[in-house]
């Protein structure tokens, strides 16, 4: 299945079409852009390493 982000421009299509917020849809893509983030064990331990520096400010 070839899935696409929800970028403004969709947002504001999907709106108009369904009368569902263009706000709601671009704060689900967000919702799911962070768990896939999280999900990610590579860019977890790079965000560790960045807020072991951030402290040591």
């Amino acid at each position: 299945m070839n899935l696409r982000a929800i970028n403004t421009e969709l947002a504001l299509l999907l709106e108009a079409a369904l009368g569902i917020s263009a706000n709601i849809w671009l704060k689900l893509q967000a919702d799911y852009n962070m768990q896939v983030a999280k999900a990610d064990s590579s860019f977890m331990n790079r965000l560790a390493n960045i807020r072991k520096i951030a402290a040591m400010l």
